[in-house]
Parts: structure tokens; C-alpha cells; sequence
């Protein structure tokens, strides 16, 4: 029995933790609209980084 398809978002969200990514995505976008410090934006990037990398490891291993 095949599993429903989910919708990019909510594929997305059950892949990589959801809540978590839900939350840097808003941090992201957050530092598109204030004044955020250097290290905190490149923080982001590479919690972002890491989280695209785990999605795509549990990926390849289903």
C-alpha cells in the first residue's frame, strides 16, 4: 500500500524535524527585515547547511 503524497511543506517538515526548520526559516527571514549581527546570520546559514545535509542522508538511506 503506497503512503499519500505529502505537499513540498509538509514533506519537508516530516524529512527535517519540522518545527525546527519552521523556526530557522522564520529566523532567516527575520534577518532579511532587522539589523542582525554577522555571526549570528552565518550561525543560521550553517544550521541551515547542516539540516540539508541530514535531510539528504536519511534520503538516500530509505
Amino acid at each position: 500500500m503506497e503512503k499519500p503524497k505529502l505537499t513540498s511543506i509538509e514533506a519537508r517538515r516530516d524529512r527535517t524535524g519540522g518545527i525546527v526548520r519552521d523556526k530557522l526559516d522564520a529566523l532567516m527571514e527575520d534577518t532579511r527585515r532587522e539589523a542582525v549581527p554577522p555571526h549570528l546570520v552565518k550561525l543560521a546559514i550553517e544550521l541551515q547547511a547542516a539540516l540539508d545535509e541530514k535531510q539528504t542522508s536519511a534520503e538516500t538511506e530509505t
